[in-house]
């Protein structure tokens, strides 16, 4: 699995989010990894905790890791160039490492003020209802098994997990759930099918649900036309 984080910018466009949906509130970003969101956010006057369970890991592990899976994924896209026809690659790789460096000089002080927790779903330490807003990308769905439209041969993200995962994310939330991305990740993209699991399974829970557009870019965007985030209302 992938170890490199984002920048705010990437979160406004995953999640069609604005900085006053940010602001004054209790945010959970999960997971998290070693981007600039939760710095970011931070400055803007959000409350944001970042969970991810390699946050067990001395910073120094953490840095090594999140470089050699930026430079991986590049050399990967690279290899593919005609399937990531809509993304500057070079300016991909740069936005992936100032959030790592982001995030190195939040680190220290952010760990010790609780804004980086060590914790994986689908468990999480919580209390109910904890947070405004709940935010969780390219976990779910995206690391489903190939066959499933995900990219993780022999995945251990069964759908009885998303649903899950999913299930606690909520569970956490007193606000809104937005969870990007929610389509396959084959040549001609269709929404995830576990993506309307969840979706009928929070309903089922009481939930408002909507499908909201996304603009951020995952290659071959042009063929992307279900591109969005699913969001889930209380």
């Amino acid at each position: 699995m992938q170890f490199f984080g984002r920048e705010l910018a990437d979160y406004r466009a995953m999640f069609d989010l604005t900085d006053d949906q940010l602001r004054g509130r209790s945010v959970l970003d999960c997971p998290s990894g070693p981007g600039s969101f939760v710095s970011e956010s931070a400055a803007l006057g959000a409350r944001p905790v970042g969970v991810d369970p390699l946050y067990a890991e001395p910073l120094d592990v953490l840095l090594a890791r999140g470089r050699r899976d930026v430079q991986h994924t590049i050399d990967r896209m690279r290899a593919k160039a005609h399937a990531f026809a809509d993304i500057d690659l070079d300016a991909y790789a740069a936005s992936k490492l100032r959030a790592l460096d982001r995030f190195a000089r939040d680190h220290p002080s952010g760990l010790a003020e609780g804004r980086y927790l060590a914790a994986s779903l689908p468990s999480l330490p919580f209390p109910d209802l904890h947070f405004d807003l709940v935010l969780s990308a390219h976990l779910l769905f995206t690391y489903s098994g190939p066959e499933h439209g995900g990219i993780l041969p022999d995945s251990p993200f069964t759908l009885a997990w998303h649903l899950r995962a999913a299930e606690e994310l909520w569970r956490v939330c007193r606000g809104e759930l937005r969870l990007y991305p929610t389509t396959t990740r084959w040549e001609s993209p269709s929404r995830h099918a576990w993506a309307e699991a969840v979706a009928s399974r929070l309903q089922e829970r009481g939930a408002r649900i909507r499908w909201q557009p996304s603009t951020f870019a995952r290659g071959n965007h042009a063929a992307d036309t279900l591109n969005a985030c699913l969001v889930v209302t209380r």
